[in-house]
């Protein structure tokens, strides 16, 4: 008979027993790093988190799929979808290829996990890896009628999504243009954010695709929920993250991936709190 484990849920923000989709299973969706640097302490503290919840649901008898994704492409340095990717950016410093500082900070990365005796996710998966599922999940959201297309992308409108906010207990309609992120004159509402990002018409990328929509790139949240509904299922047992993912990056994840399948995302969001050395992170 398996124990109860209850965790704290920070969407009900309640402790709620877990209850598994599947009898003796759980999965758990783990947002991984953007490769464009070391990890620090503070980054490397929310793998030890996962790693702890997994030992403990492993110790309960509980059979455990854990996918970990690596952010190589579509993070750009500002939460508004503006500025440079920061793969890019720290390719040209370091005058190498986008692919060659990705390929070099995840190996890190991955190092430090066994350095600290961290378990190996099931499964690793990498954005640039999956490009098809996230056009696709672009053109389903199309579909849809969830989208419009700006002189510089695809964009996600959030106003079509009635919760939207709810697990950042966001006052959508008391946020001011520019307040939570800058505002393009182009974007419809100020918390929409974008699918799919044209390549500039100045200047060159390294990492770019065709798309329906131009050549360009995914923006940052399509990633995590194409990945994560290719290989755990349109609902999930467990998302975890770091708290600063909570207003925008999973905000935008839950509502692309409920509009898209019309059923939960994820069941239990389980956020890690900042590590922090004399009152900074």
């Amino acid at each position: 008979m398996l124990n109860q484990i209850y965790l704290f849920d920070t969407y009900s923000r309640e402790k709620k027993l877990f209850v598994p989709l599947k009898l003796g299973e759980v999965t758990i969706y783990t947002c991984g790093p953007t490769v464009y640097d070391y990890p620090h302490i503070g980054n490397l503290r929310a793998y030890i988190f996962s790693d702890i919840l997994r030992r403990s649901f492993e110790f309960n008898d509980y059979k455990v799929t854990q996918v970990i994704n690596i952010t190589d492409v579509g993070h750009l340095v500002s939460d508004a979808d503006e500025g440079e990717d920061k793969i890019e950016m720290r390719a040209r410093e370091q005058k190498r290829s986008a692919l060659e500082v990705a390929d070099f900070y995840t190996k890190i990365f991955k190092e430090n996990l066994i350095s600290l005796n961290i378990e190996v996710p099931e499964i690793w998966c990498k954005a640039t890896e999956h490009i098809k599922e996230q056009v696709d999940l672009i053109k389903r959201l199309e579909s849809l009628g969830y989208t419009y297309q700006t002189s510089d992308g695809v964009y996600f409108d959030t106003s079509k999504v009635d919760s939207y906010g709810y697990l950042g207990r966001i006052d959508v309609d008391g946020i001011q243009p520019g307040s939570r992120v800058e505002l393009s004159s182009e974007k419809r509402n100020p918390t929409d954010f974008a699918l799919w990002k044209l390549s500039p018409k100045e200047g060159s990328r390294q990492m770019e695709w065709e798309s329906p929509w131009g050549v360009g790139f995914p923006g940052w949240h399509i990633e995590c929920s194409a990945m994560a509904m290719k290989y755990l299922g349109d609902t999930i047992d467990i998302h975890t993250g770091g708290i600063d993912h909570i207003s925008v990056h999973h905000t935008n994840e839950i509502a692309q991936s409920e509009a898209a399948t019309g059923k939960k995302f994820v069941d239990h969001w389980l956020h890690v709190a900042f590590l922090t050395v004399d009152g900074g992170k």
